[in-house]
């Protein structure tokens, strides 16, 4: 009887967890969408005025509200559940597509495949947001960013995006993936970010059933590691199977 009713104590907890970061996100998703209007309002007024000086500094402030908003909007999906279909892709050819991209616009971006199996079903467009905030966080305070892939004894995937800027103090390594937290030294709000990219990255590896996480290298830079889970992604295929049975089989 004990048992059975911790059981149901940690379930309704789990429910109220659930509920209560379900709101957070409907509230920061309502917020962020009512400011677009009247900050677009605004940017257009100031774009009127005579004084050049004036108007560029509002019109970089208004950027950044701006910048804010559609980060905060997007840090509230993330939350959701993913609603997008998992795809069978190559881990290796989706990962050099993503460098390429980088580096065709003359960003230092690489990356280093690994040999082998490395096709994997899961949400391409959930993966690209994740790494396309790794690397832009690795551009803003490096010199540039090298993408890793390997697959461990477990067969979980490991992508890892390193770069070679100033790291972040130990303390801070998990504090870093809470929205919002900003720190006190060179990676701050100077860079122009909102505080809400690794939150997003984080958000969006767990939605996938995997996780996120931050180590400094031994001669600097920071390491993002992010773990897709291979017991979760096994899972992922017969639910996929499944689906499809479903489809052809109303």
């Amino acid at each position: 009887m004990e048992v059975q009713h911790a059981a149901r104590a940690f379930n309704a907890m789990q429910t109220r967890i659930r509920d209560h970061l379900e709101e957070r996100a409907r509230i920061l998703a309502a917020i962020s969408h009512d400011l677009q209007t009247p900050i677009t309002r605004m940017k257009l007024r100031v774009e009127m005025a005579d004084l050049p000086e004036l108007r560029d500094k509002l019109l970089q402030d208004l950027d950044n509200m701006t910048r804010l908003v559609r980060e905060g909007i997007a840090f509230a999906r993330s939350a959701q559940p993913l609603e997008e279909k998992r795809q069978r892709l190559s881990l290796n050819a989706f990962l050099d597509s993503i460098a390429c991209d980088y580096a065709d616009v003359g960003r230092p971006v690489t990356f280093k495949p690994t040999a082998g199996a490395d096709t994997l079903l899961i949400q391409p467009q959930a993966l690209r947001r994740i790494m396309t905030n790794l690397i832009d966080n690795g551009l803003k305070f490096g010199d540039g960013v090298e993408i890793t892939l390997e697959f461990r004894e477990s067969g979980d995937a490991c992508i890892q995006v390193r770069d070679d800027g100033p790291g972040i103090p130990e303390e801070a390594l998990e504090a870093v993936l809470q929205p919002f937290y900003r720190l006190e030294n060179s990676r701050n709000r100077d860079s122009g970010g909102t505080g809400l990219g690794l939150a997003i990255a984080a958000q969006l590896a767990a939605q996938m059933q995997g996780k996120l996480l931050l180590r400094n290298g031994e001669r600097g830079g920071l390491t993002a590691s992010l773990i897709l889970d291979a017991g979760a992604l096994y899972a992922s295929v017969s639910d996929a199977v499944a689906d499809n049975l479903a489809d052809k089989n109303p």
